[in-house]
This record gives C-alpha cells, structure tokens and sequence, in this order.
C-alpha cells in the first residue's frame, strides 16, 4: 500500500514561530494597510448654502416692533427643475450636466433658494413679517416663485428664468403676475465661485420680485 506524505505546517508558519520574523512580518501588514487606507481616503466634503442677507439687518436696534395689524407675507417654496432640486452642486457642460465629486448643498436647493427670497424681501420690509415658515393665521399676501431654468455653465455664464405671482388674501385686489430672464458672468473656478454666482442670481431674483410687493402705507412708516 502506498502512503501519502502527511500534511505539514507550511514554511510561513514555521517562520513565524520566529520572534524577529513574526514582528517583521506584522510591520510589514500594517504598513500595507496603512498605504491601503490612505489611497482609498477620499478627499473631505465641503458643505454650502445660499447664505442670507448681513446679520446687521437684524441686530437693528431702531428695528421696528410687528404690530398686530402688520401685514404678512408667506413665501411658498420655490419652484425648480427636477434635476435641480437636490444637494448636489452642478454646472452644466453643453447638454450634460455635471455634479461636484467635493461639495453638496447643505439643504435641498429649493429650500435654499425660497429661504433667500424670504430673508432678502424681509431685509426690504421691516415693518411686515415676511416668511417662509408656517404662520398661526392665515397671510395677507401670498408669494409664489417658479424657476424653469437656472444654470450655471463651465465657462461662468449663468442664466436664470423665473416668474412669479403675488396674491392676495383680499379677493378684491389684484393678482400681481410677471417674469424675468436674467444673466449674469462670473468666476466658476471652485465651487465656493459657483455657489457665490448663484446667490448673486437669487438675490437679483429676490429684488425683482420685491419691487411688485404691494406695500400698504401704513408699512411704510
């Protein structure tokens, strides 16, 4: 009868036995791992939002005081395309649209966008509450914001096409309608450059639509 040589520990096993071969074999795993890590490290994600108007508007100390007669405002949340509204970061490229591999929106840009409007409106208007956020009764106006194309491409152009409706609670004053094509240049080396040419867009939005705020003369003063 034949007998097959019986398994043996193999020679990396008997090495390691080996107190000098068994730690420079551990140096060299953790090395190994170490270098593993580092290459699939990505680079850290940067956060931005649209920013809002300077906090000196609000730290006014001859800020007036809401009466119980002020007019309020409610912006509703800000219409945009499907492919926009989300976190990522894009700029377009010809037809392809192209999402930042770094940086995201801190909240959906929708949200960013109406809450912009607001804040820019409200900086205008001291004397009216103009929000974005729920109110406990029922607003004088309503402001309603739709942006069909807003895009920013590779070589700093930025357009933006919107248009808007201002209505009243009051059935017998009039609905305010109009539109706005607007443009603008500007630097889109990083995406810090990119979210700033935004917010300039916005804010100019921001103005167009406040100039057909219907104002009371009574929040005037």
């Amino acid at each position: 009868m034949i007998r097959l040589p019986l398994f043996r520990s193999s020679a990396l096993s008997q090495r390691t036995r080996n107190p000098v071969l068994r730690a420079m074999l551990l140096t060299g795993l953790t090395v190994g791992t170490a270098f593993g890590l580092a290459g699939c490290a990505a680079p850290p994600l940067r956060l931005y939002t649209l920013g809002m108007p300077s906090d000196e508007n609000s730290s006014q100390p001859n800020r007036p005081s809401l009466s119980s007669r002020a007019e309020t405002v409610a912006v509703s949340n800000v219409v945009i395309p499907d492919y926009l509204d989300s976190q990522d970061m894009v700029v377009r490229r010809g037809e392809e649209i192209v999402r930042s591999p770094r940086s995201r929106w801190a909240t959906r840009l929708s949200i960013g966008i109406t809450d912009l409007i607001a804040n820019e409106m409200a900086g205008f208007h001291p004397s009216m509450l103009i929000t974005d956020q729920p109110l406990a009764d029922a607003a004088t106006m309503r402001v309603q914001v739709d942006i069909s194309r807003f895009d920013v491409d590779m070589n700093g152009q930025a357009t933006l096409d919107a248009h808007w409706a201002i209505l009243p609670a009051d059935p017998r004053k009039p609905l305010i309608r109009d539109r706005a094509h607007l443009t603008m240049t500007g630097p889109v080396t990083t995406d810090a450059d990119v979210a700033a040419l935004m917010r300039k867009m916005v804010i100019l939005l921001a103005d167009k639509v406040n100039a057909d705020l219907p104002v009371s003369s009574t929040a005037q003063h």
